[in-house]
């Protein structure tokens, strides 16, 4: 969960001159306050100082020393500048002197706003060891007390803010909910809303690729990193501690349902107690593309505070090589100068050290794949109209036939791997390489529209009801959405999971299109029953041109990414652990078509339909 870029977007609020300027200036942004609002800001403004570093330890209240690294203003690379600036701060668990994850340190301080990178406690060099694991109350406590330090220091102006993406976005939305008064806005990136649905499983499928490429591995980085050669005492005290943390890999499979641990964890479940201004940036082949969304849905009818939502068409790790090399265009948005926009317009006061901007953008703007290009908007999803497709026999009409038919499909444990390089791979260590899904050809059941007639943008999350059976107590759902080229091939546009024993819906947490499932108590199937399975195809904004056809294909394996198996670990046995892997079985899954309760699929479109 690698921090992709040092960028957060969305709002155009403009700071065109940088956080240090004369005090004429800021008396000028009063006089213009009324005027018309900015367009996106399309680069960062100029450096006005140079920068100087420091290593600190910051103290926990209880008493474990946190290892950091503040970059000040500098007028001649050596000595502080004098006066008092507005903090943005990160948390990482890679090493704030290796990975980090946290972007150039020197972008803020030299344009007047103090940078720093804290190693979370247990990792880099800080005291502390993980047995609490990552997400936890205690570092979400830790980033209340930081805040507050950074707040309180007499460089500080009292205003801080936070920023970074992934793990360092997720523990923005922790301290958030702690409401430390410091704090002025956060500018969370690729961050999840549920460690349950976003990380560890998908629909209660484990997310098998993603888990062993990260959460196995997760402490590896921070372990690995010292802290300068002046904090030697520290580093060593921090490593005796970090050595003796549990590994973090067992928290997790000791748990296959939603329980207390993930939603502790979870920034979704007290998304109302954050009270500041809030821009999120996502991208759509990103693996927390949904965590992003809800994240928004909690926080977007907030009263007391902005929410903003910028999405990109990017991976985890940004668009271009060498993690998404297929996936480079030119017209994307500078969202390092949007990022820097909006944390200055809440972090800088009307003083003659700084330079504050109105907001100039809507609360929502999002890239559209395939017509490749940015669009504004009010709200996620935007407005459009939901169109209801009947599946039946290899075809997706809005005709609902009245008889009702049947069509199966045996497993095959080979399907899914012509994904193996998928966008949950990329959050950790693999590249992002879509194929051509007629390599998929065979597998399941395919559906597929006519040809559109004109354009048709897709813009929201796409809902598959699906009526099925199974000979088996268990299996998995897959459902790949795809664009038909006239050529013949199959453009993977986005993707569902369910699990066929996790079928139970929450009704009050699910939206439309959006189902939600309550993945604590799993229910198997009754062999050849039929049964009701809503699946949420993870929201996309993408655009259909005319002679394309819109293509739906179930199977029920997804390896790599997706495990067919259950995993449980047992840690009460004698003190020892005892891993139980068990298969789901090989099954023959039969779809209903037609009739009063038909598999259907829910598409949201804006605009002209194109005959779909």
């Amino acid at each position: 969960m690698r921090a992709r870029r040092t960028t957060l977007a969305v709002v155009a609020l403009l700071t065109t001159l940088g956080c240090a300027i004369p005090a004429a200036a800021a008396s000028h942004a009063a006089r213009t306050a009324a005027a018309p609002a900015p367009a996106v800001p399309t680069a960062l403004p100029p450096a006005t100082y140079q920068t100087v570093a420091q290593d600190v330890a910051i103290t926990m209240d209880d008493g474990v020393q946190l290892a950091a690294t503040i970059t000040f203003p500098s007028r001649d690379g050596k000595t502080v500048a004098p006066g008092r600036f507005p903090v943005v701060f990160s948390m990482t668990p890679y090493g704030r002197k290796a990975m980090c994850s946290c972007g150039d340190q020197t972008t803020y301080p030299s344009r007047g706003i103090v940078s720093a990178v804290v190693d979370t406690r247990g990792t880099g060099g800080s005291e502390g060891n993980l047995d609490g694991n990552y997400f936890s109350p205690r570092e979400a406590r830790d980033g209340y007390d930081l805040t507050e330090w950074f707040g309180t220091q007499p460089w500080s102006t009292g205003k801080v803010g936070m920023m970074g993406g992934s793990y360092v976005g997720i523990t923005q939305y922790l301290t958030a909910e702690q409401q430390p008064p410091h704090l002025a806005a956060i500018a969370p990136q690729v961050a999840l809303a549920d460690l349950y649905r976003d990380g560890f499983t998908h629909g209660g499928i484990p997310n098998i690729f993603f888990d062993a490429q990260y959460i196995a591995v997760q402490g590896g980085p921070g372990l690995a990193t010292p802290n300068g050669p002046n904090q030697v005492p520290l580093t060593v005290q921090a490593k005796i501690d970090q050595v003796l943390s549990t590994p973090i890999a067992l928290a997790y499979l000791a748990r296959p349902n939603d329980d207390a641990f993930y939603q502790q964890r979870s920034p979704y479940y007290q998304a109302d107690k954050i009270t500041v201004p809030v821009m999120i940036l996502d991208g759509w082949r990103d693996g927390f593309i949904r965590g992003a969304v809800e994240m928004y849905h909690a926080l977007a009818g907030r009263t007391d505070a902005p929410t903003y939502l910028h999405v990109d068409p990017c991976t985890h790790k940004g668009c271009g090589a060498p993690f998404d090399p297929e996936t480079n265009p030119s017209n994307l948005d500078d969202e390092a100068a949007i990022q820097y926009a909006f944390l200055s317009h809440y972090l800088c006061a009307p003083t003659a050290s700084c330079y504050t901007a109105s907001v100039g953008s809507p609360p929502v703007r999002y890239y559209v794949q395939g017509a490749g290009h940015q669009q504004d908007a009010q709200t996620w999803p935007p407005t459009n109209q939901a169109l209801t497709l009947s599946l039946v026999r290899q075809k997706m009409t809005a005709a609902r036939p009245a008889a009702t038919g049947t069509e199966s499909y045996r497993t095959n444990p080979t399907s899914g791997l012509s994904m193996t390089f998928d966008d949950y791979g990329t959050m950790a260590a693999s590249p992002y390489v879509p194929t051509d899904q007629r390599l998929e050809d065979g597998h399941g059941l395919t559906w597929r529209t006519a040809p559109v007639t004109a354009p048709v943008t897709i813009a929201g999350p796409t809902e598959l009801h699906l009526v099925a059976s199974s000979t088996s107590t268990d299996t998995d759902w897959i459902a790949k959405l795809a664009d038909v080229a006239p050529d013949g091939s199959e453009t993977l546009i986005s993707s569902g999971y369910l699990r066929a024993s996790q079928r139970q819906l929450d009704p009050a947490r699910s939206l439309p299109g959006a189902p939600y499932h309550t993945d604590t108590d799993p229910q198997p199937l009754t062999p050849g029953h039929f049964y009701d399975f809503d699946i949420e195809i993870w929201p996309t904004a993408y655009h259909l041109a005319p002679g394309h056809s819109l293509q739906l294909r179930l199977t029920s394996i997804d390896v790599p990414t997706h495990a067919p198996v259950a995993i449980s670990l047992d840690t009460t046995a004698l003190g020892s652990t005892a891993l139980e892997v068990t298969p789901l079985l090989p099954a023959t899954n039969t779809v209903r078509e037609g009739g009063p309760d038909a598999t259907t699929l829910r598409v949201p479109v804006q605009g002209a339909t194109g005959g779909l």
